[in-house]
């Protein structure tokens, strides 16, 4: 599996890192909308809780581009 860019991942993207499931995919779109890019795993971290954002999930995961974000689709 390739990495993730976890800025520019559109939900089902999200859903294919290992562990994540639709509550995370949505605390990290909502995230986006709400705060902009997610720079690091400690912020990544922060969002899901230490329990979903595991080390497989992180492995899996490149914060960049860390200066945007993808297009959120209305009411996301």
């Amino acid at each position: 599996m390739d990495k993730t860019r976890i800025n520019l991942a559109n939900a089902l993207e999200l859903l294919e890192l290992p562990g994540l499931q639709q509550a995370g995919s949505d605390a990290i779109i909502s995230h986006r909308v709400k705060h902009g890019p997610i720079r690091d795993a400690t912020e990544l971290t922060q969002i899901l809780g230490c329990a979903t954002a595991t080390p497989a999930l992180l492995a899996h995961v490149d914060f960049q581009p860390a200066e945007a974000t993808a297009a959120e689709a209305p009411g996301a």
